[in-house]
């Protein structure tokens, strides 16, 4: 029996010869010879499959016909915040722009077919959605809000209607048990038409408006976070011990950690020495050694990788792994002896070039543990009262290794024209249980967190190198350039909203070449939020086929594995690799991949969320 990959190609072929006129859906099955119980079965599933993927679309009489019979373009809708989309064709070519008024009521996510026009503007091809095969959110979590024309729901997600008209009829909840700001379950009635108003109905309450724990309830519920591990998990991963394996002893060095204020794991500390001749300094990147406690296919195994990250919520962590290991025996805690997997980088000091890196299993104490602001003031220069306690051996350790890091930016500004699209974040500092916002911090990335980041991404490339040379199977982090579309996009909203030239953004020098053209306007961080919006969201693959705004031809995650399962399985496939155990497959990290990219992007989405939220929350507090 073929397998269904091949009786897809087959069945789809076969309505494509039938052309315009189209073939019934048993006289296809007929013609494929799949007339027993089981290929019966196999057949009806993969049809449906196809119907809701829009691939297949039924005309009058109850024929089937290709979707692209007569420009019908089959594809996955993807909203932006101004009110047009695009689709992304289901099999591949140029995005196609959805106007506005010619959205037909899809939402992100949703698959539709496309009718094309025969004319195109700067965007590229241009189209109207005819219909939406399959949503991708039917069930969702709002807020409920009382509007002129009646009750509404607010849904979380960004890429949702920002309001939802609820039905007439058919609430599981009695509205006038309800009041606005109130957390509900939805689900969305099918539209009887693209023009027909999208409607909602209750499926039950959730919450009340008030507390914050409400609305942290409703965003774990909305993206579908897993809570936080339970008693009997913490104890069990409190009995854990690293496995043995040998390591180099490196606590006499000078480690130092260097994190946010309210930072709850520490994954990576930094030290350094001399170099084997004179002009060259020995940097070590230090991680958390989380693979000599987590075996792969174990139960915690499992479980970390059906989280795949730590979820920072403002005022609710959910770690990827038991506190017992992310905060504590995995953690690099000040003053504590903690294994460690170490990549040590010899650097050129006058032009940061990397000239040779090696990596050990090693056992580390650290010295001391740092935040963003204290190493800021201290390359600075600026007094304040927290520095009292850093004494003159770290003091000089921070000042080398930012002269090293900002030797190394050069070097890849010069000869990887990376993307310097760094912006300001404004963060909500919310303590928890129970949660309490106590500021909004305004987060610069100016140079503590540039120290930071150059040694990791040295550390990175080192290992994705590694990787690739040894041929060991791993995970990689990819960025793919911009669509020409998306960018013919950001170029079209320079010109509506600030009345700007859309410039021509061929490569990274050119983009680097505009973003110069910003420093200092007043519109710099606004401009280049709306840039980051045209770019593709960077993901996971079993083979790397580089890193776009980095200029990374080889690049993978290493550094993280207390937070981010990615690097946990790179962790422990260096490890089986070195004690010559048994390696996941390529095809096994290619799964894992889908996985932790898919969950990676609904992380993220929970914390814009939360963020937004709670925000909201702080102002209103204060007016």
């Amino acid at each position: 029996m073929p397998p269904d990959k091949d009786t897809r190609e087959r069945l789809l072929e076969a309505v494509r010869r039938r052309g315009e006129q189209g073939i019934r859906r048993s006289d296809l099955r007929r013609l494929l010879n799949m007339t027993s119980r089981d290929e019966a079965r196999r057949f009806r599933d993969l049809f449906r499959d196809l119907l809701a993927e829009g691939v297949l679309v039924r005309r009058r009489g109850g024929r089937y016909v290709p979707a692209v019979t007569r420009d019908l373009v089959a594809g996955v809708f993807r909203a932006s915040f101004r009110g047009f989309g695009f689709v992304v064709p289901a099999g591949g070519g140029d995005s196609i722009f959805i106007p506005p008024k010619s959205c037909g009521g899809a939402i992100s996510g949703d698959r539709v077919l496309v009718a094309v026009s025969s004319e195109a503007d700067e965007r590229g091809p241009v189209g109207e959605v005819r219909r939406i095969t399959e949503r991708t959110h039917t069930v969702l979590v709002a807020s409920l809000v009382d509007l002129p024309s009646g009750p509404a729901i607010r849904p979380l997600r960004r890429e949702l209607p920002e309001v939802i008209e609820l039905a007439g009829r058919g609430h599981a909840v009695a509205l006038r048990d309800l009041a606005p700001g109130d957390w509900v379950e939805v689900r969305l009635n099918p539209q009887d038409g693209p023009r027909a108003p999208l409607t909602a109905v209750i499926l039950r309450h959730l919450a009340a408006a008030n507390p914050i724990s409400a609305d942290l309830d409703a965003i774990v519920a909305e993206f579908n976070l897993p809570e936080a591990y339970g008693a009997e998990d913490e104890s069990a991963a409190a009995a854990l011990q690293p496995r043995a394996c040998p390591r180099t002893d490196l606590r006499h060095l000078t480690v130092v950690t260097i994190d946010p204020v309210d930072a709850k794991d520490f994954d990576d500390g930094l030290s350094l020495e001399p170099g084997p001749r004179p002009g060259v300094a020995c940097v070590g990147v230090h991680i958390a050694d989380v693979a000599a406690f987590v075996v792969p296919d174990s139960p915690l195994d499992a479980e970390a990788r059906k989280r795949a990250f730590t979820a920072y919520l403002p005022g609710r962590t959910l770690p990827m792994l038991p506190r017992a290991l992310a905060a504590d025996a995995c953690s690099l805690i000040r003053g504590e002896d903690r294994p460690a997997h170490s990549v040590f980088l010899d650097l050129d000091e006058t032009t940061g070039e990397v000239l040779a890196a090696r990596r050990q299993r090693s056992l580390v104490r650290v010295r001391d543990r740092l935040t963003f602001e204290e190493v800021g003031n201290v390359l600075t220069g600026e007094p304040h009262p927290s520095n009292s306690a850093i004494g003159p051996e770290t003091r000089d350790l921070l000042l080398r290794l930012a002269a090293l890091a900002t030797a190394m930016r050069q070097r890849r500004a010069r000869e990887e024209a990376f993307l310097d699209l760094a912006i300001p974040e404004i963060r909500v500092l919310c303590s928890e249980d129970p949660p309490r916002i106590h500021a909004l911090q305004r987060s610069d990335p100016g140079m503590p967190h540039q120290l930071v980041e150059e040694f990791m991404l040295a550390a990175n490339v080192a290992v994705a190198s590694e990787l690739a040379g040894r041929e060991i199977p791993g995970l990689f982090r990819n960025h793919a350039p911009p669509r020409p579309t998306d960018l013919a996009a950001f170029g079209l909203w320079l010109r509506q909203t600030l009345g700007a030239k859309a410039p021509k953004l061929p490569d990274r020098a050119a983009v680097n070449a505009f973003i110069e053209t910003l420093r200092g306007a007043p519109l710099h961080d606004a401009v280049l939020s709306q840039f980051l919006r045209a770019l593709p969201r960077a993901g996971y693959g079993n083979l790397p086929s580089g890193h776009y705004g980095l200029g990374k031809e080889l690049y993978c995650h290493f550094t993280s594995p207390i937070r981010r399962y990615p690097d946990l399985l790179v962790h422990q496939q260096l490890l089986e690799a070195d004690a010559r155990g048994k390696l996941r497959t390529a095809s096994e990290c290619g799964d894992i991949a889908a996985e932790c990219s898919a969950i990676e992007e609904q992380v993220d989405a929970a914390y814009y969320a939360a963020s937004d939220r709670l925000k909201l929350r702080y102002l209103q507090e204060r007016l």
